[in-house]
């Protein structure tokens, strides 16, 4: 008569498991091995061009973001981006100041159009 033991079963399937989700996990890159290989190969965002998303530089963003808050001292750091929901072009995420003397950055939501005078922006959030 053969007899298992229970407890022990149940820890080699837990670990076989374990075993294989940390396998999985190891061919998936971290966010820092993402962001350096975009930043070494800018190409690697053709998903964006290929989905027809325009995303305006940080410069032509800043200046959006000035005119639609009506201030030359906002600074504004452009995270990611997707189309919008709401409306025509993308949203993305956003830390700004509108004065430059303040200490801490807000976070936020900006949607941007490409208009017939240029980019325009509108905070959502």
């Amino acid at each position: 008569m053969i007899m298992f033991n229970a407890g022990a079963l149940i820890m080699a399937a837990a670990s076989g498991t374990l075993v294989g989700i940390g396998g999985t996990l190891a061919f998936y890159p971290t966010q820092g091995q993402l962001s350096a290989a975009i930043a070494s190969e800018p190409a690697l965002c053709a998903k964006l061009a290929a989905a027809g998303l325009e995303i305006p530089s940080p410069a032509e963003a800043l200046d959006a973001f000035r005119r639609a808050k009506n201030t030359d001292q906002a600074t504004l750091r452009i995270g990611e981006c997707s189309k919008n929901i709401m409306g025509p072009g993308v949203q993305c995420a956003v830390k700004y100041k509108l004065r430059t003397s303040w200490k801490g950055e807000g976070d936020g939501v900006v949607a941007f159009s490409r208009g017939p005078d240029g980019w325009q922006a509108m905070q959502l959030q």
